[in-house]
């Protein structure tokens, strides 16, 4: 019931009750003073009867109005005045930052509703706020990570520069390997402005695709054999006859899955010489699952939730060959970008096999639409 319906319920049912009270309490009282002047003697006493009846019931009525007024106004404070008196209380609970303090909802009124909505806005808050301190922590950790990744070369290039202009490289064999590590170290510092660019218009949603019907089969084959050439201990299970159409960019998937590969190598066990990668590929709910699976270290149960987070690195022991942090981030955005899933199980025997799932040819319309 409506609050404005409850005050006019109320306000009726309180006059009505009234007068039936009054009318039966004056009646009531009246017999009661008057029965000495009512009889045989009812004519030559009306005046005085009549006084007296209506002098009672104006007494009568007054009390009793007054009762009826106080019992009104302490069920309109119960109903009105105490849910408000709770949304003020919750108000400045969340005005003092306490966005803990909750705000029960009862009833089916507007009040209610109000109730429920405020309820709604201090949890959108919270979550506001915790998402805030989130980004607010990921910007510190990035500004960390990109300053640790810049320093490194940029000191590695300057302090072979100046070998070279203060002739410690005082040979042209020395002053050829100087060059190239300055090279190397541009490159890294190349690779890493062009993570940076290729994530921020991700998630800005700036990356325009250009998208066609490929055999995921033949596409991760050939950019596997590209990539492992120098390797030999490279499986692909009948990846060529599987026949599973996507729809995807192929620039973009292909920096996905290299980049994929590349964790391959880098995470590579220390008694290893090279790489044990095996990729396979099947049909799953409709989709396409490919799957890329090593022999390498492997990832801590610690480390699991946050491998697909921004500059995130596993422990640096285990990995002396460092990185970004932003392979895999690129890598889940770009698959989540062509409508697929992407996700990293331990494998019981070592290493971790990386699943993707792509929609396929038989999701053709869906793909189309989106």
């Amino acid at each position: 019931m409506s609050v404005r319906l409850r005050l006019i319920t109320t306000s009726i049912t309180a006059v009505l009750v009234l007068c039936a009270i009054s009318a039966g309490a004056g009646f009531l009282v009246f017999w009661l003073v008057s029965s000495p002047f009512i009889g045989s003697r009812l004519a030559e006493n009306l005046g005085q009867i009549s006084a007296r009846y209506f002098l009672i019931i104006g007494a009568v009525v007054l009390v009793l109005t007054g009762i009826g007024a106080v019992w009104v106004i302490s069920v309109n404070i119960r109903h009105v005045a105490g849910p408000l008196q709770r949304l003020k209380k919750a108000a400045m609970e969340i005005h003092d930052g306490n966005l803990e303090y909750e705000l029960p909802a009862t009833g089916h009124d507007e009040l209610s509703e109000l109730s429920a909505a405020f309820e709604q806005m201090r949890i959108r808050l919270k979550d506001s706020v915790r998402l805030k301190e989130k980004a607010e922590t990921e910007r510190r950790t990035m500004m960390a990570s990109i300053t640790h990744d810049l320093k490194t070369p940029i000191t590695s290039i300057m302090g072979y520069s100046e070998g070279i202009l203060d002739g410690v490289a005082d040979t042209p064999e020395k002053t050829l390997e100087y060059a190239a590590v300055i090279c190397k170290k541009a490159r890294s510092l190349q690779h890493l402005v062009d993570d940076l660019s290729l994530i921020s218009r991700l998630e800005n949603a700036q990356l325009p695709l250009d998208k066609q019907w490929e055999d995921i089969g033949v596409f991760a084959a050939e950019l596997a054999t590209e990539y492992f050439m120098d390797f030999q201990h490279i499986t692909m299970d009948d990846l060529l006859d599987k026949n599973l159409q996507v729809f995807i960019d192929r620039e973009k998937m292909a920096r996905a899955l290299v980049n994929i590969y590349q964790n391959c190598i880098k995470y590579k066990k220390p008694e290893q010489e090279e790489p044990i990668v095996r990729l396979t590929l099947a049909r799953q709910n409709g989709d396409a699952l490919l799957t890329v699976s090593d022999s390498g270290i492997g990832i801590t149960r610690r480390d699991m939730p946050y491998v697909f987070d921004r500059f995130y690195r596993a422990d640096e022991s285990r990995n002396p060959q460092g990185g970004s942090g932003l392979g895999l981030a690129i890598a889940r955005q770009l698959v989540q970008l062509h409508g697929g899933k992407i996700w990293i199980i331990n494998n019981p025997e070592g290493g971790i096999s990386v699943n993707i799932t792509l929609p396929t040819e038989g999701h053709k319309f869906e793909s189309l639409q989106t």
